[in-house]
């Protein structure tokens, strides 16, 4: 069975967490980044291994196979030119007149574009039409579904992943196209999204797309999914839209991340800091209900991204469930991170999965109170992952408690008509019975008595799909029609219980 570390969400301490923009200017940002960029070059060739995963995708045939192969071709291509453009970086540096230099790398970029141009197409995209989804679609009309692409990603393969998902989800998925310019300009590109922040014309159609729908009255929920650096794309827009938006408008949303490259995720409190500095806070919501990050151990990206900004950084804001699959390399979209958590066992059935998660049995194979076992072996992995008992990450919470808080950058000027600075932020509620108020805010212990450490007990002992919540739209299903069938048979069973115990 799959082992799968689980890291709680960031809970209350107000004072301990910021993103980085906020305490470091973009030079020193960008200079630490590069410098973490290159820790993690090692993962570089498990980017694309494993390659036998036995892929239950379905593939592209004729004119869709010929665009496949020939995008996948000019990614290597761009991959081996950019190589051999940064190893002659410093030699033409030196070598060549400044303007003569400038010529050249501007003759370099021109190229490399040209290159890259037959991959780029529409920026949206559409999942392709497939009767076996239009009644599931049609079941949630007031559903929208957005997907952004990672690095190396054409057009071609942005309607791969949007097609799959289709497939799975049972809904029609919209597909922005993070385009792509080989590996180490996208990469370049993320370097200066994260500190600079740097809004492409991808991340400024997101912002538009994704503001037309949740202010739309017509739509109730709208389900982000991003892969590598759609990450970062989906917190840029997060963060345009918490300055936009109003809290309850924000409440439509719903973000599920694969592999992220993304250095924060904003997802403030809805209680005022009164509530979110007391015990009680323990039930604190939160603007966004649902986000949720899927990462593999060994992947390079996540590991410069998601798993750095929470394992490492432990004062940076990152808001969401992170599950990390140990030991587990590659980044590919479908073959490393759909595949092994919602595999399907046959082509263009979307509900395959679906059945195997509620433990009936289909025409490949038997079910039993174990696994799956079936002719290829698709399902085991699926309930492999989602079954899996979860290893709460003890030491992450433990050092956020434990962490300081962060340090003025300047500090106030102690004026008598505002009292003291240290006075005059904290709140009377924070007071606990005989309990000395926090000099910021915070009650002494709060974070050991809600928060982190709540999430974290609550966690222990839970499986994958119970602490996850984006399975429960398989097969067009959605979490409250699962909520109310595991109502029904919880009854079901204490029914049969309480026949068993009448006899």
């Amino acid at each position: 069975m799959a082992s799968i570390k689980f890291i709680p969400p960031q809970m209350g301490g107000v004072d301990k967490y910021s993103v980085r923009a906020l305490r470091s200017s973009p030079l020193r940002l960008l200079l630490k980044d590069f410098g973490v960029l290159l820790t993690v070059l090692p993962y570089l060739p498990l980017l694309f291994f494993p390659l036998n995963t036995k892929s239950t995708e379905p593939k592209p045939q004729g004119a869709s196979k010929v665009k496949s192969t020939g995008s996948n071709v000019i990614q290597a291509l761009l991959g081996l030119l950019e190589i051999v453009l940064l190893i002659l970086f410093i030699p033409a540096i030196i070598a060549l007149p400044g303007l003569v230099f400038l010529g050249v790398a501007l003759l370099c970029i021109l190229i490399l574009r040209l290159i890259a141009w037959p991959t780029q197409g529409p920026r949206i995209l559409y999942s392709a039409d497939d009767t076996s989804i239009v009644p599931t679609t049609d079941l949630h009309p007031h559903e929208r579904w957005v997907f952004i692409n990672g690095i190396c990603t054409g057009s071609s393969g942005l309607q791969a992943n949007i097609d799959r998902l289709s497939h799975l989800f049972g809904r029609q998925v919209l597909g922005i196209h993070n385009q792509s310019w080989g590996l180490f300009g996208d990469l370049l590109e993320c370097l200066l999204q994260r500190c600079l922040d740097y809004k492409t014309l991808d991340a400024r159609v997101a912002c538009e797309i994704v503001k037309e729908y949740l202010v739309d009255k017509e739509v109730e929920k709208l389900v982000l999914l991003a892969h590598s650096q759609g990450g970062i794309i989906a917190s840029m827009v997060v963060d345009a839209m918490l300055m936009e938006l109003p809290a309850d408008v924000m409440g439509k949303l719903e973000i599920y991340t694969f592999g992220s490259a993304a250095s924060h995720f904003h997802n403030p409190p809805t209680s005022s800091l009164e509530a979110t500095t007391s015990s009680s806070s323990s039930a604190q919501t939160t603007t966004i209900p649902y986000i949720e990050h899927y990462a593999n151990e060994y992947d390079m990206v996540p590991r410069w991204g998601v798993l750095y900004a929470t394992c490492k950084l432990l004062t940076n804001r990152y808001a969401g469930n992170v599950f990390i699959r140990d030991k587990a390399t590659g980044h590919l979209f479908v073959d490393h991170y759909l595949d092994p958590i919602f595999p399907m066992t046959k082509r263009g059935d979307p509900k395959a999965a679906v059945k195997a998660q509620r433990g009936q049995a289909n025409g490949n194979g038997d079910v039993n109170g174990q696994g799956v076992t079936n002719g290829n072996g698709h399902l085991e992995a699926a309930l492999s992952y989602l079954d899996s008992i979860v290893d709460v990450d003890e030491a992450i919470p433990l050092k956020r408690r434990n962490t300081t808080p962060l340090k003025p950058l300047a500090k106030l000027e102690d004026r008598k008509d505002y009292g003291t600075v240290q006075n005059h932020h904290i709140p009377a509620s924070t007071t606990n019975g005989n309990a000395k108020p926090s000099t910021h805010g915070i009650v002494d212990g709060f974070d050991a008595i809600g928060g982190d450490a709540l999430m974290e007990q609550a966690a222990r002992g839970k499986t994958v799909k119970e602490l996850s919540r984006l399975w429960r739209y398989l097969g067009g299903s959605s979490p409250e029609e699962r909520q109310k069938q595991d109502m029904r048979d919880r009854a079901f069973g204490r029914a049969i219980a309480a026949g068993r115990r009448g006899f």
